[in-house]
């Protein structure tokens, strides 16, 4: 007759969630039902405590079986589909990194193919890793044909003989032109309207856009506006302007 040894703690925690918590005799479920958990090969046969000769069972089936032999192959079966099941959740997992890694690769290729295509409007300059870097945070907001767009309205403003300022506010100006052109036509053209008179006049960045918006609002005309701004001589006169439109 073998020894019986006591169940660790931690032998008998992972066949109650292997099991679901559930006895395998009868389907009764914690906590309605006291769990033990029960040798399929009695220890008085030579049963031992593998996790894979033990099973979950209630108080009452327990003491039922006594120390008979099972002969019925359910639990044996049950273990070894619950393996299988195991199995493929695992070589599932391993296809889905597989897929991202995958994945991970094409993000890369974009990110070459952008920084090459905007090299093209810069001739002899190269976008560094640190641009790359820049270019793969564009790309999770912006789709590769909105970036391509942008730097096409950016090379617009570029010099003939571009210095490295002019470069790098070219470079820099692609994702702004990207958020801008999201926005509703009236927004983008406002934007439009301050950018002409930054490039003019001094401007008073905290009141420019609210100044606008509420001359807009209160009847101007948005490409009247562009005009205005087009000819306004100082900062002083635009505001003024402005102020009458909207006070009415």
């Amino acid at each position: 007759m073998s020894k019986r040894e006591a169940i660790r703690k931690s032998v008998r925690f992972e066949v109650f969630k292997r099991d679901n918590f559930t006895c395998q005799y009868c389907g009764a479920k914690a906590p309605d039902a006291i769990l033990h958990i029960d040798h399929i090969n009695p220890v008085s046969k030579g049963g031992d405590n593998e996790i894979i000769n033990l099973l979950t069972a209630c108080v009452a089936c327990n003491a039922g079986k006594s120390d008979r032999l099972l002969t019925d192959t359910a639990s044996l079966d049950k273990q070894r589909a619950q393996l299988e099941e195991l199995n493929e959740r695992r070589e599932q997992l391993e296809m889905m990194l597989a897929w991202r890694d995958s994945l991970a690769g094409l993000n890369e290729e974009l990110v070459d193919e952008t920084a090459a295509r905007i090299e093209q409007f810069i001739p002899g300059n190269t976008v560094n890793e640190a641009g790359k870097s820049n270019v793969r945070k564009w790309l999770k907001k912006y789709s590769f044909e909105e970036i391509m767009c942008a730097a096409e309205i950016a090379d617009e403003k570029l010099p003939p003989s571009p210095d490295q300022e002019d470069i790098q506010s070219f470079f820099f100006s692609i994702p702004k032109i990207c958020a801008v052109k999201r926005l509703p036509e009236a927004a983008q053209r406002l934007r439009y309207a301050r950018g002409i008179l930054r490039n003019r006049i001094y401007v008073n960045e905290k009141q420019v856009m609210k100044l606008m918006q509420d001359a807009v609002a209160a009847g101007l005309d948005v490409e009247e506006l562009i005009d205005y701004a087009k000819e306004v001589r100082n900062w002083t006169e635009f505001r003024a302007e402005m102020e009458a439109v909207a006070n009415g």
